[in-house]
């Protein structure tokens, strides 16, 4: 297995019917590959619960910058 340190991220767009070759391609090198939704399901898996600071908080420092005088 190759280390994630040494990884390069990707994107490509693969059609449907070349799908299990390239899943074959990605097996028999070792590769990882996962799809656009389960991209964002890992993403949004690690969101906390219950963030440090919220919305309200955030636009009350983006207006306070803003409107500064």
């Amino acid at each position: 297995m190759t280390n994630s340190a040494t990884m390069q991220g990707v994107y490509v767009n693969v059609p449907n019917v070349d799908w299990s070759l390239f899943r074959e391609l990605v097996r028999k090198f070792g590769w990882q590959v996962e799809t656009r939704e389960q991209l964002l399901d890992r993403f949004i898996s690690t969101r906390p619960d219950n963030p440090a600071i919220s919305e309200e908080e955030i636009m009350d420092e983006v207006r306070a910058v803003r409107y500064a005088k």
